[in-house]
């Protein structure tokens, strides 16, 4: 049973310390920086660059009311959905739910009423223990992910080696990589479960959200590896068009999310003109991130200079836990009570008692971690590169840098959550699920009722960089888990890190500009992807891309008309930002023409 949730502002500073962003373009005989305006957009991706919504108190508070819902118990009959409802759907799940680096490592397929009915008949056979399987399903989501592979994990290739033996090893390893999808550490692994974790509970909110209140999801999160019948599980992978390619390179079936119209007396009631807000608020918090570190270089402008007097209320982080335990209870079928007993959290910031030190002691030991790993990666392999390898090695302690005013470690007992009778993969996209449920109740917090001259109350970062850099430790170097200190005796094995921020200040814009531009597209991370490139669907039998007609993809940006789009201070707007919309006679027909009966 879900637990409530209240809203719980963080406090404004005193006027006088109240800063905002204020970008401009740069000026034609200026060097631009991150600090800058984007000149242009060009991108297919339904989200742009926004700024924060500010909500009322009741607006806030209905967007946390989504984070304790129960789940639907039926379906019911309902009109045939638009092109333009499930493209916003989708901008709000797939499209841009949060990833590590916006790895591109989910896509999905929709399958409408008919095929939908061949598929609960298909996961009723497969098994399904969370939740019970529903008819009269609108539409279906059925995710493909496959395993986490970037930049970062090419480097851990080359790490934990002898120095002789790696001239076999390290070939070795990377066979292993590439044909039996193996992970170089148990952490980067789960990343890809935690990724699945976080797009689950996106999608519960956006089917809400997209339908102003009148469908809902029920979201099947648990791993698809051990199917009652096989057979049904091949059946299901013919039907969305896996390929023997596709499996080769690692997709599998990962989530299927059932979406319907609701009973009169499982709507959410919501007025049309709050559920807009509402999705453009949440495609802003999508649109620009908060960084763990300070983010002020000492040419930064002023805004960035300033020591604002905030801090984020201990009764918000409750609220973060209770919205968490909520999710791990929902997404594993455990009770609250025991989701609290499972979910591991240690607070190590400097407004706990010996927290300075505590914090100290991880950062050094991070650090040295990295010291090693650069001292020990393979000469022949680095020299060979240019000396890339020792380069990104070191860039790479921003991933680990931990700031803010509330710093939580988060983790599991793979041996507790086994004698709970889950296996440890669902667990961790529970838990995934879980860290980005509390980390949404400090975003709304650090939106409601934004003071004048502020671009944001507080926000939250979620970050894994911390938990790999410790776990390359443990796995070649004998270090302890982060958490092992809290939860001795335990088992225990750190997932991610929340930092919980309160400043008024967005970070600078080019943070985003590397998601977005491809002539500046950050080397660690992918460009937001457009819903051509990531979601398919199903008409008839044949598979199409979202929004591709010919060489015609998506420019239209998604709860566009809440105008929540970044200008300069005089109100220049970003060429291209604000997108164009999707011609009517597609974006207002019906996909699947009859709807439900």
């Amino acid at each position: 049973m879900s637990k409530p949730l209240e809203l719980v502002t963080i406090p404004a500073p005193p006027s006088e310390f109240r800063v905002r962003r204020d970008a401009r373009f740069a000026a034609a005989d200026e060097k631009r920086t991150r600090y800058h305006l984007p000149e242009s957009l060009e991108s297919s991706s339904p989200v742009g660059y926004r700024t924060r919504v500010s909500l009322s108190r009741e607006e806030a508070s209905t967007m946390l009311s989504l984070l304790s819902l129960p789940r639907p118990s039926r379906f019911v009959p309902g009109p045939a959905l638009t092109e333009r409802e499930l493209f916003e759907e989708c901008s709000l799940g797939v499209l841009s739910a949060r990833q590590s680096t916006n790895f591109r490592g989910q896509r999905e397929v929709l399958l409408g009423p008919k095929d939908s009915e061949q598929a609960a008949s298909l996961l009723r056979r497969i098994g399904r223990k969370e939740a019970p399987v529903l008819d009269g399903a609108a539409f279906t989501h059925v995710v493909l992910a496959r395993p986490y592979r970037t930049p970062f994990t090419f480097l851990l290739t080359f790490v934990g080696h002898k120095p002789l033996a790696s001239l076999i090893t390290v070939p070795l390893r990377a066979w292993a990589k590439r044909f039996r999808h193996a992970d170089d550490i148990p952490t980067i692994g789960y990343l890809k479960e935690l990724h699945l974790g976080v797009l689950a509970d996106a999608m519960e909110r956006a089917t809400v959200i997209a339908s102003a209140g009148t469908r809902r999801a029920q979201v099947f999160l648990e791993p698809f590896e051990q199917p009652a019948d096989a057979a049904a599980l091949r059946e299901l992978e013919a039907l969305v068009g896996l390929s023997t390619a596709e499996r080769a390179a690692g997709w599998r079936i990962s989530l299927v999310a059932q979406v319907g119209y609701a009973s009169e007396d499982e709507r959410v009631p919501m007025e049309r003109t709050t559920a807009r807000r509402l999705g453009a608020a949440l495609l802003a918090l999508r649109s620009e991130r908060i960084q763990p570190g300070v983010n002020a270089e000492s040419s930064a402008p002023p805004a960035y200079q300033t020591r604002q007097p905030m801090d984020v209320p201990e009764e918000l982080t409750v609220q973060a836990g209770r919205a968490a335990y909520n999710a791990f209870s929902r997404f594993t079928g455990v009770s609250r009570e025991r989701a609290k007993e499972l979910v591991l959290l240690e607070r190590i910031d400097v407004l706990t008692p010996h927290g300075k030190e505590r914090l100290r002691a991880v950062r050094e030991e991070l650090e040295q971690i990295t010291e090693k790993l650069i001292a020990r990666l393979p000469l022949w392999a680095d020299l060979a590169l240019g000396r890339a390898l020792s380069r990104n090695s070191a860039r790479g302690r921003k991933a680990f840098a931990l700031a803010g005013q509330r710093i939580y470690v988060g983790g599991l007992s793979r041996r507790e959550v086994e004698q709970s009778g889950l296996s440890f993969a669902h667990a961790v996209r529970a838990f995934g699920a879980a860290a980005a449920r509390g980390a949404l109740v400090a975003e709304v917090s650090g939106t409601a009722e934004i003071p004048e001259g502020c671009d944001l109350r507080g926000g939250v970062c979620l970050m894994a960089g911390p938990v790999n850099q410790n776990d390359i430790g443990k796995q070649f170097f004998g270090s302890k888990d982060l958490l092992e200190q809290a939860f001795a005796g335990r088992e225990p094995t750190s997932l991610l890190v929340w930092t919980f921020k309160a400043k008024t200040v967005a970070d600078p814009i080019g943070n985003e500009q590397q998601l977005l531009d491809a002539a500046r597209k950050g080397a660690l991370v992918d460009l937001r992807p457009g819903p051509h490139e990531v979601v398919a669907v199903r008409q008839g039998t044949a598979l199409g891309p979202m929004r591709q007609r010919g060489g015609t993809v998506n420019a239209e940006r998604a709860f566009g008309d809440m105008g929540n789009f970044v200008t300069d201070p005089e109100g220049r707007e970003i060429p291209g930002n604000r997108g164009t919309v999707w011609p009517a006679d597609q974006a207002d027909a019906p996909v699947w023409p009859g709807g439900t009966q």
